[in-house]
């Protein structure tokens, strides 16, 4: 079997990766058009799930990046000043790049081949029997074929951006921060010694009334720097194609065509608030593998057997999705909470997380809780 990949991001090699280690005679290729050291974004993040979860398909991924990931076990959520630390979480972060040439690694090994610098070339399609559209939220794949994948893309009301920072945050945090233009909203995290990902976010109304909407992205890059002077320490933002946007939700009524089969945000995007893109693109890479080993070359099975194990998970997670972009859009109205009203307020936003569930995983934050209700109440 011929096997094209199109997109060399973490689902696309995972998915060449698992296919060729398990069926050595296949002809496997990942087509990537960017450099195979190039890579936009920073670090990412995976929770203790996240890596059982990869794991499935492959242990030594997990394996491979144990070393360079940097671990933590709480979240910090900083309101107006004030931090609220919520016990009970397990988190690793690692550099986007090594997580690629650790992929690129196993790939090499395995014998799936690989093209760098290569465009989408609709003629690919031709002279394989898959092709995996592994490309991205912006893929050219799905795009030259929207009709027949039934395409939908939404923009969302809030915009965002990016950004490194030399400085190791010891946690995942968000940080809220009010001016007088509004709300923004800081996500951060380290993923190596001595630098993090900072991912700051506004509402459209704060987008306007601080004048972010008619500034160039250096100026923007220096405001930002400016709001949260206190959290950066000092340390400039750096860019890396950082530019400012709204988040697209792209979905797809079909998610195959022919030989063709979609994975990753390619096929779905998910949103960076829910923190689960990575994994999801894995997993997607790891239920259409194993779709493939039970169905063989019986392709049009194979992605039905893949879209019936998938759909429900993406579903459940785009509801949850929903629930957590409704929460970040609607952010301004909730600032008058007190913090670890709003603190408490923010981990139930997606439904997935409930009280008593909470109540288990982060008890001394519970306890906390009571603590300050308690006293606010006095």
């Amino acid at each position: 079997m011929r096997i094209h990949v199109l997109g060399g991001g973490p689902a696309g090699l995972y998915f060449a990766y698992l296919m060729k280690s398990t069926f050595p005679a296949y002809q496997v290729r990942v087509l990537e058009q960017n450099a195979a050291d190039v890579t936009f974004g920073f670090g990412v993040v995976l929770s203790g799930r996240a890596r059982e979860i990869i794991a499935e398909g492959d242990s030594d991924i997990i394996e491979r990046l144990g070393a360079r990931a940097e671990s933590w076990s709480d979240q910090h959520i900083v309101h107006c000043g004030e931090a609220v630390r919520v016990d009970g979480s397990s988190f690793s972060g690692v550099a986007r790049i090594e997580l690629l040439g650790e992929l690129q690694a196993m790939c090499a090994q395995s014998g799936v081949l690989m093209r760098f610098g290569q465009r989408f070339n609709p003629d690919e399609m031709r002279d394989c029997d898959v092709l995996v559209g592994a490309d991205g939220a912006s893929s050219a794949l799905r795009d030259n074929h929207a009709d027949a994948f039934g395409t939908k893309v939404r923009d969302l009301q809030n915009y965002f951006a990016w950004y490194g920072v030399a400085r190791p945050f010891p946690t995942h945090t968000l940080t809220f921060v009010r001016t007088r233009d509004g709300v923004f909203c800081g996500h951060h995290y380290r993923y190596k010694p001595g630098m993090s990902t900072f991912l700051p976010e506004v509402d459209d109304k704060t987008w306007e009334r601080s004048g972010l909407y008619a500034m160039e992205e250096e100026q923007r890059r220096r405001h930002i720097e400016n709001v949260f002077a206190d959290t950066l320490g000092g340390q400039p933002l750096i860019s890396n194609r950082s530019l400012w946007r709204r988040w697209r939700m792209v979905t797809n009524d079909r998610w195959s065509h022919r030989n063709m089969v979609l994975i990753g945000d390619a096929l779905h995007t998910a949103h960076p608030s829910i923190g689960s893109g990575t994994r999801l693109a894995m997993e997607d890479a790891i239920a259409l593998w194993r779709a493939l080993k039970v169905e063989g070359t019986e392709t049009s099975a194979a992605f039905q057997r893949y879209e019936a194990e998938r759909r429900p998970v993406r579903e459940r997670l785009n509801k949850a999705a929903e629930r957590s972009i409704d929460w970040y859009e609607r952010l301004g109205e909730k600032m008058h909470l007190a913090p670890y009203d709003f603190s408490y307020d923010y981990l139930l936003r997606t439904g997935v997380m409930t009280p008593e569930r909470l109540e288990r995983y982060s008890p001394q934050f519970m306890a906390r809780l009571r603590e300050a209700q308690g006293v606010n109440s006095g």
